[in-house]
């Protein structure tokens, strides 16, 4: 009973990465706004657990909930008047709401592992990223980092078959999420990815750019909805000032009547000249502020015009974005086969075969996961991994002989 409350206990410690994650110093976070990519920063948490922005100072965030610090951002910049500059060079001063601004974690403390692994060292974290997947990324286990010049030679091709095996396969799904994006319906062809030498990895990669994907539809769709809105306000003040322009026109008629009667009393003589003085500056000051309602007016009329334009042109821009991504991502796809080939042969040259997912030993292993500094459990291939975790990685007496075949 006892062993059973502990072996919960120690998988709920180590599942402690699917909770609310707590930012500490190394992360990178990123703040933008929608519609305006002249704000969007990035910023590193210091040693001190701040983080500054140039657009809303510095705050703690050392050990507090990243849905709390995206809050205590969202909030900041509701609360600031910006001046933003148009296409068309102008300057207006402007607000935003909560919704409009995103703030995300685009870098994390990176991930350590060490012992009986083929390349030891650091390696940069991802959400959701297994033992397994460090494993993979650091070329699997190998008796042979105990070995000579020449098993250290043989090690990194393994290293270097896994390496280029997982950017051929990123690219390759990068290409189908692109191809998706602009409308094919096609199925990703997972055939023609070479046999994976890690479990998981392709839905693992397709996730990821399926999130990316969202993300980014995400990003259009509000830069739509802020010009949409900027043309609905646009609306409403040519609607106000269209008004208000028919009135003042009405009164610049009437006060130059009035003008036209004093004169004809002045002409009489039953008028003094002074009077008349008043009801030509009564004329001119009606026809000013006629003149400022409609250069408000036409202004107004020209924000909307170039709103209207930036919406029609946001669709148009997105499908160049991509089509220039679906080139550069086909490129590096036929560079990765062709880098995958070239490892193959220097893997047969050295008599190896490439790895594959069931040389993963891992019944013959064990692995020690070191984490906050203090914190010491015994982990599996599956268990999930938090930044800055320190993975040691030791293969038993009776792994050492098959992982060096």
């Amino acid at each position: 009973m006892k062993i059973g409350l502990l072996a919960v206990a120690l998988c709920c410690s180590l599942n402690s990465a699917r909770a609310e994650y707590r930012l500490q110093g190394g992360d990178v976070v990123e703040i933008s706004v929608s519609g305006v990519p002249d704000l969007r920063q990035r910023a590193p948490v210091q040693l001190d657990g701040s983080i500054t922005f140039p657009v809303i100072g510095t705050f703690m965030v050392e050990g507090v909930d990243f849905s709390d610090v995206r809050g205590k951002i969202q909030s900041a910049v509701a609360s600031k008047i910006f001046r933003i500059r148009s296409p068309d060079g102008r300057e207006f001063s402007r607000t935003f709401e909560r919704e409009e601004v995103a703030a995300t974690i685009v870098e994390y403390r990176p991930v350590f592992i060490t012992g009986d692994v083929t390349r030891a060292g650091e390696q940069p974290f991802r959400p959701r990223m297994t033992v397994r997947q460090a494993l993979a990324t650091a070329g699997g286990f190998s008796a042979l980092a105990r070995g000579t010049a020449t098993s250290f030679d043989m090690a990194n091709l393994r290293s270097e078959y896994v390496t280029v095996w997982l950017n051929l396969a990123r690219e390759h799904v990068r290409v189908w999420r692109i191809r998706t994006e602009l409308g094919e319906n096609i199925e990703l062809d997972q055939k023609a990815i070479p046999p994976a030498p890690l479990p998981d990895a392709v839905s693992q990669i397709v996730k990821l750019e399926m999130e990316y994907h969202t993300a980014n539809s995400e990003d259009h769709e509000r830069a739509k909805v802020f010009f949409r809105r900027s043309i609905e306000r646009a609306d409403k003040q040519v609607l106000v000032l269209s008004e208000q322009k028919q009135a003042e026109e009405q009164g610049v008629q009437a006060d130059e009547q009035e003008l036209q009667k004093a004169r004809a009393a002045f002409g009489n003589g039953s008028l003094p000249s002074f009077r008349v003085a008043e009801f030509r500056r009564s004329v001119l000051y009606s026809a000013t502020r006629q003149l400022q309602t409609t250069n408000q007016l036409m202004e107004v009329e020209r924000a909307r015009a170039q709103s209207a334009r930036e919406l029609e042109k946001l669709d148009d821009q997105r499908r160049i974005r991509l089509l220039t991504e679906l080139q550069d991502a086909t490129v590096k796809l036929t560079d990765e086969r062709a880098k995958l080939r070239i490892v193959e042969q220097k893997l047969q040259l050295a008599g190896l075969r490439p790895p594959r997912i069931s040389d993963d030993g891992s019944s013959k292993v064990d692995i020690t996961l070191f984490r906050s500094g203090k914190e010491r459990h015994s982990a599996d291939v599956d268990t999930e991994l938090q930044p800055a975790d320190v993975i040691e990685v030791s293969l038993r007496p009776e792994a050492v002989d098959i992982a060096a075949q």
